[in-house]
């Protein structure tokens, strides 16, 4: 890398987002004489921070305003009370939020940081920047602006060398720098002399992608997790689960195909709580990663070496064997994710049709970002249908590894208490099934998978883990309001499960109220039979503990905003009584719209006004009494 400017470059990411986006700062900033270092928060040694002149933060928030767990440690050190005012007094700084305005806590853990920083000295060279996912251009509606301004205000404080040019501040080509090498090699061969691959295809890209994982770490310059097996089952050693039951749940002529799924943790020795979710590594479709290995031109049983680019960095650990299509079975999201900008950048790189090459040109810049939003995001486009599309395109592997989305866990809230349930887990798994805009059809990776495993079967295994969730039961004197429409009902499953189970051994159990939604009651009725036997027994209040909302069951559609508002006298009653307020589901506006109808119930039960009643729910939240989660 040539010398100049020092820029430190810091992220905090979930899904890879914050990352691409940190990646892409370096890129620019490349191109601009300085000399960039990435790296996640939580590799980062913390306590070198007040000797650095310039650094820059990317963040995403999950969830209900929670951290990604990759800066989770940097942030602790950073909220220590010891620390002096002035500790960051030498440092300025830029960040740059992502997240969704659809969530209650839109972009919360950017703000909090920017805060943080300027609380201990550090000062801002730029405003802060926050992407929004709810933007028809996506974050990047943000972002460009965001980095023109950065680049200003930098240029601003540290001249230009000597004799030196840079683009202006809106130009975002770069130089194209690879992260990987990857070469030929011949199969890794064990003791018997036979190649040395797990027992089946999916765990032969569970295997890729634990192995790529420590190449990607080495690649960033920083140490991966090597081994979760000290930790017990975790994203790179998943356990893989038996399926038990995988049961639709919907009537056959309903439009939805939601399916009720049993797994076996019989041996695992994973506990979980009611509340937490369940992660599952996904199998893609064999056909896609045939069509891809096609369309890209490469050879599925080739065995290759990947290391990073800079392969003095950690020696030969660093490096990995396997099969390509392994690899891109498990490593690349090539059906599923749409690609980020940087993808058609690259894709421009190694095209020889002019005409794909102009539009290409196009799409990776600021003006035709409204085009490339229309073509990739909201067509749901995905990197084998582009690639399809740029016929001329040949990529090498080394480029698709670097800028492919990489094929992420989903995850599940889990729908069943281990005390009703021993050695089980249970899910609701929705099937993703759409058509885009131009009549597209399309399926989730993950929820086609899932609905077409027969129990019994060999291969109807499923790689998983337990992770928390933001939702914990409270002690059982405490009444619990319950709002779940759709599959968002699954972890209410789990905690009036848990709550019948202390009922029967003579606990004394708080009545709940739950609040749910469907379309029809003869069709998505979900777990219709055990919410009623919940209310006969008394877990569930016997007046007003169960309140449905189907919404095509009458003319005028009702949702549970409307039920919440009908029954306001009821659930006032429980909030004075120490109800903790549980919401769950879609992120679109059912958490906002929930939100705005507990605010009326506040306004028409306790006089409150609109901003008094706004705080009310406020103090709910900092208190842990009323908790969102929701998914896009």
């Amino acid at each position: 890398m040539a010398e100049g400017q020092p820029l430190l470059i810091l992220f905090g990411s979930q899904t890879g987002n914050a990352q691409d986006v940190a990646e892409r700062i370096a890129r620019e900033a490349r191109a601009r004489h300085y000399s960039p270092r990435v790296q996640p928060m939580d590799a980062y040694d913390v306590h070198l921070l007040p000797e650095e002149a310039a650094v820059v933060f990317v963040t995403s928030t999950t969830g209900q305003g929670e951290l990604p767990s990759n800066m989770r440690a940097f942030w602790r050190f950073l909220l220590r009370k010891n620390l002096p005012a002035d500790s960051l007094s030498g440092v300025s700084f830029a960040a740059f939020g992502l997240g969704d305005s659809g969530y209650l806590h839109y972009n919360v853990v950017a703000k909090k940081l920017a805060r943080r920083l300027q609380a201990l000295g550090a000062s801002p060279c730029t405003e802060l920047g926050l992407g929004d996912d709810q933007h028809p251009q996506g974050y990047e509606a943000a972002l460009d602006p965001w980095l023109s301004s950065l680049w200003s205000a930098l240029r601003s404080k540290r001249p230009l060398p000597p004799g030196s040019s840079e683009p202006a501040p809106g130009d975002t080509a770069t130089l194209l720098h690879p992260k990987y090498q990857v070469s030929s090699c011949e199969a890794h061969l064990n003791n018997g002399g036979s190649p040395a691959l797990p027992a089946s295809g999916l765990e032969h890209a569970v295997a890729a992608a634990r192995a790529f994982n420590q190449v990607e770490a080495a690649a960033s310059g920083f140490s991966g997790r090597s081994d979760d097996s000290a930790q017990g089952f975790g994203p790179w050693q998943p356990y893989m689960a038996p399926v038990l039951k995988n049961e639709r749940v919907t009537a056959e002529d309903h439009f939805q195909d939601t399916r009720h799924i049993e797994l076996s943790l019989e041996d695992s020795g994973m506990t979980h709580e009611p509340g937490a979710l369940l992660a599952v590594f996904p199998q893609q479709d064999p056909r896609a990663v045939a069509a891809f290995c096609k369309v890209a031109k490469l050879d599925p049983d080739a065995w290759i070496r990947v290391a990073p680019a800079e392969s003095l960095r950690n020696g030969h650990s660093s490096s990995m064997q396997a099969r390509v299509g392994d690899v891109v079975a498990g490593v690349l999201d090539v059906s599923g994710a749409s690609p980020r900008r940087f993808f058609f950048e690259v894709l421009r790189q190694f095209s020889a049709d002019p005409v794909e090459v102009d539009r290409l040109t196009y799409f990776a810049s600021p003006d035709g970002r409204e085009a490339l939003a229309q073509y990739n995001q909201r067509e749901g486009r995905t990197v084998l249908e582009a690639l399809e599309d740029f016929t001329s395109a040949r990529v090498p592997l080394q480029w698709l590894l670097q800028v492919v989305p990489r094929l992420q866990p989903r995850y599940f809230s889990i729908a069943s208490s281990l005390a009703a349930h021993p050695g089980q887990v249970h899910i609701l798994a929705a099937l993703v099934d759409y058509q885009t805009p131009h009549r597209r059809h399309k399926q989730g990776v993950c929820s086609a998978w899932l609905a077409g495993l027969q129990p019994g079967k060999p291969d109807a295994r499923v790689p998983v883990w337990v992770e928390p969730g933001v939702m914990r039961l409270p002690a059982e004197s405490a009444s619990m309001i319950m709002v779940g429409p759709g599959t968002g009902v699954a972890p209410f499953r789990a905690m009036l499960e848990q709550r019948a189970v202390q009922q029967s051994q003579g606990h004394a159990v708080a009545p709940s109220y739950l609040y749910f939604g469907s379309r029809n009651r003869q069709k998505d009725y979900y777990y219709g039979a055990f919410w009623e036997q919940c209310q006969e027994s008394g877990v569930l209040a016997q007046e007003g503990g169960l309140v449905t909302a189907f919404s095509r069951d009458q003319p005028k559609k009702v949702y549970v905003q409307h039920r919440i508002r009908e029954n306001a006298a009821t659930l006032w009653a429980a909030l004075q009584q120490g109800a903790v307020v549980f919401v769950c589901g879609s992120a679109s506006k059912m958490p906002q719209d929930v939100l705005q109808a507990l605010q009326q119930v506040l306004r028409q039960e306790a006089g409150m006004t609109a901003e008094d009643a706004a705080a009310y729910l406020k103090r709910l939240e900092l208190t842990g009494r009323y908790i969102t989660e929701a998914w896009s």
